[in-house]
């Protein structure tokens, strides 16, 4: 039986890597340590870097909230339970990817 309390823990700790994460992106996109160039091809750079760092940001809140519904479900006894096919969810895919839904072959049909 999975030991829920141990994953909630990890997902806890989890989402605050990622919300750190965001907000050191954040910092960096709205150039709060650094000024914005005055020359035109150093903002040229800047501004690719920011898209950059604005889709590692979009991916960064898109973990968040599948960990935030992994919390949900272990607050309504549904952890480890594949959303799709209702199967239980291999407690060695849990230890990669806390926050899995789906079991590794409604995952793989998936992709």
């Amino acid at each position: 039986m999975i030991d829920t309390d141990e994953y909630k823990n990890i997902l806890l700790s989890l989402r605050e890597e990622y919300e750190h994460k965001i907000g050191a992106i954040s910092a960096d996109v709205h150039h709060k340590n650094e000024p914005v160039e005055k020359d035109f091809a150093e903002q040229a750079t800047q501004r690719e870097n920011d898209d950059v760092l604005n889709a590692l940001k979009e991916d960064a809140k898109q973990v968040i909230a599948q960990i935030n519904s992994a919390l949900h479900r272990i607050e309504t006894d549904e952890y480890g339970i594949c959303t799709e096919c209702g199967n239980e969810i291999s407690e060695e895919r849990l230890k990669i990817v806390p926050y899995a839904a789906l079991c590794i072959e409604c995952a793989e049909k998936s992709d």
